[in-house]
């Protein structure tokens, strides 16, 4: 069975051979301190050019996927014609929607909506995104559909967030949740605007990936270790729309993918909102968040969701090796029998995870989880 096909077997909720793995896309990164660690271990000494600046994660290295035997390969949105963000002497970066982030990228420090009017906010120069040419992009994706095995996956246009995140960047968090409760009209008519920026960006990237690629990746962080950000009720009332909104698009241009969606944390109360809206892959299933049991996520939604994700990097993959293969059994246990399970970290890897856990955790992954697999609740 090849790459294409334990995927394909894998998200119709069938068992292939074995589980399928996935590092480099949206939210399952390696930041750049522990990339180079694990780069050097592996023996590639030669430095490659990072995808991207301005984030803590900004290497996309192929030797690696090689190395561990990774079934998909990512493509992402770009062009000679995308805005150029701009670097501050302080190291902060301001990006095409005005929006200023700290030096190592994590988060803003500048947000542009803050503390203006509804009437200043319809003045604001919203971003103007079309007819950038992609013709690289093109050849990108064409390249891995026509001539390898791999499934092939587009990330997410808004710089791996989604329309809640976009619209706290601009407004702030603290104004945002003050307009969802005190501002209906300005509310919808920001959420409106980034919707319809995302859908243009969509528009543009499908044309280009659109025959070749065989998942859309989307995201919205909803959840925090313990809970939501928001309540359930504000999420369909003011978001859910809007998502809706953008997968009708999605399907409109792209009708044979399958659709990815990455909301970190304690997100299990809108799981089922995530089903009706047409999620196909649910990422990252943090394990440790609250409400978020990997054997009663399978349970109870592993007859519509392929889960991806799982490994835990909070202290499973930073531990011990055991700590390592601990983990990546329960992660298989829970969520691989029957199919429907991609694995790869919970989040981006972080510097505090020894590149030898790394190794571990796909090459030990790779032999435990050839099925069948042997169930065995923790």
């Amino acid at each position: 069975m090849n790459h294409r096909e334990r995927v394909f077997k894998t998200i119709s909720l069938k068992e292939p051979d074995r589980v399928p793995l996935d590092l480099g896309g949206t939210g399952g990164l390696i930041v750049d301190p522990a990339y180079h660690k694990l780069r050097k271990l592996l023996g590639f000494e030669e430095e490659i050019k990072p995808y991207r600046q301005g984030s803590t994660a900004n290497y996309y290295d192929e030797r690696i996927l090689e190395a561990f035997d990774i079934d998909f390969r990512h493509v992402w949105l770009f062009s000679k014609d995308k805005p150029v963000s701009v670097k501050h002497n302080d190291g902060t970066v301001t990006d095409y929607w005005d929006i200023t982030w700290s030096r190592e990228g994590s988060y803003p420090v500048y947000f542009p909506l803050k503390g203006k009017s509804f009437v200043e906010i319809r003045k604001y120069p919203w971003p103007v995104l079309k007819n950038w040419d992609m013709e690289e992009l093109k050849e990108r994706a064409r390249h891995y559909y026509e001539n390898t095995d791999y499934a092939v996956v587009a990330k997410a246009v808004l710089d791996g967030a989604g329309i809640f995140e976009r619209c706290y960047y601009l407004r702030s968090i603290d104004e945002l949740f003050l307009d969802m409760a005190d501002n209906e009209k300005l509310m919808f008519y920001i959420v409106d605007k980034v919707t319809d920026i995302e859908i243009s960006l969509w528009d543009m990237y499908l044309d280009a990936v659109g025959p070749y690629v065989h998942i859309i990746q989307r995201a919205a962080d909803l959840g925090t270790q313990t809970g939501l950000i928001i309540s359930p009720e504000m999420f369909r009332k003011y978001f859910k729309p809007s998502e809706k909104k953008v997968y009708e698009f999605i399907r409109s241009k792209a009708p044979h993918v399958k659709i990815w969606f990455h909301s970190c944390g304690a997100i299990e109360p809108l799981i089922n909102d995530f089903i009706e809206l047409g999620v196909d892959i649910l990422n990252p299933v943090q394990p440790l968040c609250t409400g978020m049991d990997s054997f009663k996520l399978k349970e109870k939604y592993g007859r519509d969701l392929c889960f991806h994700g799982g490994i835990d990097i909070q202290k499973a993959l930073p531990g011990t090796r055991s700590d390592t293969i601990k983990e990546v059994e329960a992660r298989i246990n829970a969520f691989a029998p029957g199919g429907g399970y991609i694995l790869a970290p919970a989040n981006h890897i972080q510097n505090d995870t020894p590149a030898e856990n790394i190794i571990t955790m796909y090459r030990y992954a790779a032999e435990y989880g050839r099925y069948p697999i042997n169930n065995k609740k923790e």
